[in-house]
């Protein structure tokens, strides 16, 4: 006989089978990636947010909010690693299932060798690292690296963000080789806001590989217009 396990959920942490439960899953609001043919550069809102990115598709849960946000600060700032396995459901669910064309590999957002080492963690890691285990695909975290250590981002302007990662990111001799065997990666950040950080790591990689097909996936938008 099989006996259903049960938990609390994460957000109103009443008794769930899973870890966000059916009622706080209804609650949300999520972007409509089917109406967008699963890029939300095709979503003017979108598109007018991200207006000085060169990446042409991005791929995304829902925009920055309560309940989403708690689950995201909770895991980079307290190593809350459910809210990983969470969100990841949530992002496999709505954003992968339907979609037919999926990545021969994901690539999480790296932090600058200083940050890693101070913090000992980094959530976008986490959250690749289960997309891979519910999706049956491959992360690398050894393809690009963030050579040079940056402010805070939090409170800049767009220019000075763009500014601010100029040769930010870079990608060895050895890596560039690994890159040339795939036709389609996917680069993973778990919150985007200007673009900026995201488009420098895009950039870095299609220098090294033009005809690489590169999608951008996020949890959460958190646009300013």
């Amino acid at each position: 006989m099989q006996i259903a396990l049960s938990q609390s959920c994460l957000v109103c942490k009443q008794t769930s089978n899973s870890a966000i439960c059916q009622y706080c899953t209804d609650d949300l609001t999520l972007f409509d990636i089917d109406r967008y043919h699963h890029n939300l550069m095709l979503s003017p809102k979108i598109n007018k947010g991200l207006v000085n990115v060169d990446f042409p598709q991005v791929l995304a849960l829902a925009d920055y909010q309560w309940p989403l946000s708690k689950l995201l600060t909770g895991l980079k700032f307290s190593k809350q690693i459910p809210n990983a396995h969470a969100l990841a459901t949530l992002f496999v669910k709505h954003c992968l299932r339907s979609n037919s064309v999926l990545p021969q590999l994901i690539i999480p957002m790296p932090l600058h060798k200083n940050r890693y080492l101070f913090r000992k963690f980094n959530q976008s890691i986490e959250l690749t690292k289960q997309i891979c285990r519910l999706s049956q695909l491959d992360m690398d975290t050894s393809i690009i690296s963030r050579c040079k250590s940056t402010p805070a981002q939090t409170d800049l302007s767009a220019a000075q963000r763009r500014k601010n990662l100029r040769n930010a990111f870079a990608i060895d001799a050895t890596a560039a080789q690994r890159l040339k065997n795939y036709r389609h990666i996917a680069l993973f950040d778990d919150v985007i806001t200007t673009g900026s950080t995201m488009n420098a790591a895009y950039c870095s990689i299609r220098k090294h590989h033009p005809s690489l097909k590169i999608d951008v996936w996020s949890i959460c938008l958190t646009l300013t217009h």
